[in-house]
């Protein structure tokens, strides 16, 4: 129940609007660093992006990508497919999927160069099972891209989350309105003697 709730009230933030502020010159600094990160380590790969929204981070990547996959509620995606579909990009289109699904519930064979979680991880109810879970989903060499506001809060989680994986590089970016985010390139502890 807590679930339906939730994807419930998701819905409904992305149809009003709510969530449009993210696409905002706010969020940009964030958005590239993850991009960057990205087109430096896995130049042409692949990517899975879980809680995508409106696919924001999809178009920063600016199609430099082999196949890109985001997943989120049936709301955020609808609008992700309608903002892909209107960039009549169609090689980009080609590579690119929108899955709605729950976090939680999603399940692939499919194996990624990077797992990307743009402000999503602390949605998961239990965000070191759900890196877990999605490491389960990295290609060999895989990196996990996060991004986090810096509070309190997330600073604790960093500081498990660095119990467990590798950090090959962080960098905290800030807008001029004094928003922080702390954005890591994570690697599981066993791939890190080949970094």
């Amino acid at each position: 129940m807590f679930r339906l709730d939730r994807e419930r009230r998701w819905n409904a933030e992305y149809a009003s609007g709510t969530w449009r502020r993210l696409g905002t010159l706010d969020e940009l600094a964030h958005q590239a660093m993850l991009s960057s990160y990205f087109a430096r380590l896995k130049p042409g790969g692949s990517v899975l992006d879980v809680g995508c929204g409106e696919g924001l981070f999809q178009q920063e990547l600016r199609g430099c990508y082999s196949r890109y996959m985001g997943i989120d509620f049936a709301e955020p995606v609808r609008l992700a497919r309608a903002r892909c579909d209107a960039a009549s990009d169609a090689p980009c289109a080609a590579r690119t999927e929108f899955v709605a699904v729950d976090m939680h519930d999603f399940v692939t064979h499919e194996r990624f160069d990077a797992v990307v979680f743009n402000e999503s991880l602390y949605y998961y109810d239990d965000p070191l099972r759900g890196l877990a879970r999605y490491t389960e989903f990295l290609a060999p060499q895989g990196v996990l891209l996060v991004s986090m506001h810096t509070k309190e809060r997330t600073e604790r989680l960093w500081d498990r989350i660095g119990e467990r994986y590798v950090v090959v590089d962080a960098v905290t970016v800030e807008n001029c309105h004094g928003v922080q985010w702390m954005i890591k390139v994570l690697a599981p502890q066993t791939d890190s003697a080949s970094r």
